[in-house]
């Protein structure tokens, strides 16, 4: 009689397999961009299989001593098969003309940022905002973002996921050290002044928070911002006055009114300390019309000083890594997607009530210089 492990294995490569024919099955009619990214999966997929196959013609296989070792492979690979089916395998059934819309105007911001790696596949397929997927190349984003201007600045934000992914000695190295040594710093001063030992625990606690995930949303803030300018900074406000407490925070993303504050940090190091200043405004006025307050606490668990320090470190990597700020993406004839989005956020502060129609023809525009017929 087989065992659980062995008919777990035998099942994966049928699922594996059931898959890699719909990929096989779906090369005709898809524009080329789609069709790298449906070659790239296939390439990765039938690596995955082979590895399933050696698994089951390893003898150790039947060893109960070494079956769990076994077993973390079959759930390695079980994610990469769960991950191709649930990204790339749908965006690829869909390809939608809001997905190769959303691709090519991916592409565009990639070219006028100057981002050389390989660019990722664009999905309007998500239901949680946007969604950076940096293992399988993808960015999904809400459904109608095909159709919308104004969230277009978050996906500048996804985008500069995969730069903290895929350039971490550059970007989040250096950001982490910076954290290291403020929070070492701070338990420091806290033995000398003789700080209790729960308040030394806040301080680690929070050192932790800070590590674990909150510097790579504030480091692709900051990398947005120096891309998208004041643009990024609005949008921020517009998804905190719509869909959140700008106090709360979680284990994954800190309070957007601290990440008001690295925003703002960047764009006075790019020379747009008025933009700055009329956003914080925008952002006192959010915070009179709502009823969150800010928490005890609050001010020690996000140090501007901190954020001040990290902001003009990705400004720094930024420089070196060859990226093109917003001035500078100002300056090209051929950067229309990064004026189309400071366009709208200008059209729609001047005139919110007229905006609707001044976003329809400028998403046309964008449709015919992205995708002509």
């Amino acid at each position: 009689m087989s065992s659980l492990l062995h008919n777990l294995l035998l099942d994966l490569r049928r699922r594996g397999h059931c898959v890699l024919n719909e990929l096989a099955a779906l090369e005709k009619g898809l524009p080329a961009d789609f069709n790298a990214h449906r070659a790239s999966v296939i390439q990765r997929l039938t690596r995955a299989l082979s590895l399933v196959d050696d698994l089951l013609a390893d003898p150790d296989l039947a060893d109960p001593l070494l079956e769990p070792n076994f077993f973390m492979d079959f759930k390695r690979l079980s994610e990469l098969i769960l991950n191709v089916e649930d990204s790339s395998l749908l965006i690829l059934k869909r390809c939608s003309q809001e997905d190769r819309f959303l691709s090519a105007l991916l592409q565009q911001i990639c070219r006028e940022v100057g981002y050389k790696d390989p660019v990722p596949l664009c999905g309007a397929l998500s239901f949680q905002y946007f969604q950076a997927l940096m293992g399988m190349d993808i960015i999904m984003t809400p459904q109608t973002q095909a159709s919308e201007l104004l969230a277009l600045p978050d996906l500048y934000h996804e985008l500069a996921h995969f730069v903290l992914f895929r350039c971490r000695a550059d970007f989040e190295v250096p950001l982490l050290g910076l954290i290291h040594k403020f929070f070492a710093d701070a338990i420091r001063r806290g033995k000398q002044q003789g700080l209790p030992k729960a308040s030394l625990d806040i301080i680690r606690d929070n050192h932790g928070l800070w590590t674990g995930s909150w510097h790579i949303e504030f480091a692709c803030d900051m990398v947005a911002t120096y891309w998208c300018g004041p643009a990024y900074g609005l949008a921020n406000l517009r998804l905190s006055a719509t869909r959140g407490d700008p106090y709360q925070d979680s284990a994954t993303h800190p309070a957007d009114d601290a990440r008001r504050v690295g925003i703002e940090c960047v764009l006075k190091l790019t020379g747009d300390a008025k933009a700055a200043g009329e956003i914080d405004r925008l952002w006192q006025d959010l915070k009179r019309l709502s009823p969150s307050v800010q928490p005890p606490g609050y001010a020690k668990r996000y140090s501007t000083r901190l954020l001040e320090q990290l902001a003009q470190c990705v400004h720094d990597a930024c420089t070196r890594s060859g990226f093109r700020g917003f001035a500078a993406q100002q300056q090209q004839k051929d950067a229309f997607v990064s004026r189309a989005v400071s366009d709208a956020w200008k059209a729609f502060q001047h005139d919110a009530g007229a905006f609707p129609t001044f976003e329809s023809a400028a998403i046309e525009r964008l449709k015919s210089q992205l995708l002509p017929t």
